[in-house]
């Protein structure tokens, strides 16, 4: 395995135990932590551990990688519908995912975010699974190059 590799793989560990055995302590953070962001964003970080640390090329390659694994594992995912999946709850509007013609080497960990969110906010995803919620302030600095 490789130094990427590794690194991917021993996160996406760290991140499922985190997911299965921790929930937030307001509403809020639970809500990041039940919408479909986070897990997408481990599904992110599991194909490029598939993928020698790649990004995927686009949301036709990202979407097959995920049709292809199990559906028992899916469905740990939430990830059964898989076009569901790319959904925001919250602004219903396709989530907006950081792709190989866009990944930033060195730069931010935002693999993907909502495109509007609400009250001013919006929920960035890091690689690891990890999901904030931003002001717009804070949103330029971590996706500059955003919409």
């Amino acid at each position: 395995m490789t130094g990427l590799s590794a690194r991917y793989g021993l996160g996406l560990i760290a991140i499922l135990t985190l997911v299965l055995g921790c929930r937030g302590s307001n509403k809020e953070a639970a809500k990041r932590n039940e919408s479909n962001l986070k897990p997408l964003a481990i599904l992110y970080s599991k194909y490029r551990v598939s993928h020698r640390g790649q990004a995927p090329a686009n949301e036709k390659a990202f979407k097959e990688y995920i049709s292809t694994i199990p559906e028992e594992q899916r469905k740990r995912f939430h990830a059964e519908d898989v076009d569901a999946l790319f959904i925001s709850p919250r602004d219903n509007k396709p989530y907006r995912i950081i792709y190989k013609d866009r990944a930033r080497r060195g730069q931010s960990d935002v693999v993907a975010y909502e495109q509007e969110g609400a009250g001013g906010k919006r929920w960035v995803a890091r690689d690891l699974g990890i999901v904030d919620e931003v002001d717009e302030a804070r949103f330029k600095e971590l996706v500059p190059d955003g919409p």
